[in-house]
């Protein structure tokens, strides 16, 4: 029975197959964790944007206030006039727009709004935005 000892260039090889393996993983971990938190961001951002309609909708806000933010806007989630429902968060904004659906009031389409929400948040220096739309029937 002979026994073999490892040389020194095969436990060098096996050392480099191994932190490639460990580097390949950590990798994996940091670009997981990173893919979370943007989808955590994401999910704030929809959860702003479903109550922000929910509440223009109760409200009847379409019809007898409508927000028109300018398209270059972002202002706090929490602003008027969802102050008092809307936690305001430093990280988000919003901008709105609610628009009749037609303006001839012969038209069924006239009692319809599109309310359409943009949430606005960064994210390593960049803006991202996630915009949902519904449509109301004004009562």
């Amino acid at each position: 029975m002979s026994r073999r000892a490892f040389s020194l260039a095969e436990l060098m090889v096996a050392m480099l197959v191994v932190s490639i393996g460990l580097l390949s993983i950590a990798g994996a971990v940091i670009y997981s964790t990173r893919i979370g938190a943007q989808a955590a961001r994401q999910t704030q951002a929809l959860q702003y944007a479903k109550q922000i309609i929910a509440l223009s909708k109760l409200a009847n806000l379409p019809r007898v206030t409508p927000i028109n933010d300018a398209p270059a806007d972002r202002i706090a989630v929490g602003a008027p006039p969802f102050q008092d429902q809307v936690a305001n968060s430093p990280d988000y904004r919003r901008n709105v727009r609610m628009q009749p659906l037609s303006t001839d009031p012969n038209d069924y389409r006239s009692q319809l709004y599109n309310i359409d929400v943009t949430i606005y948040w960064f994210d390593r220096g960049r803006e991202l935005s996630l915009r949902d739309q519904a449509v109301h029937r004004s009562p």
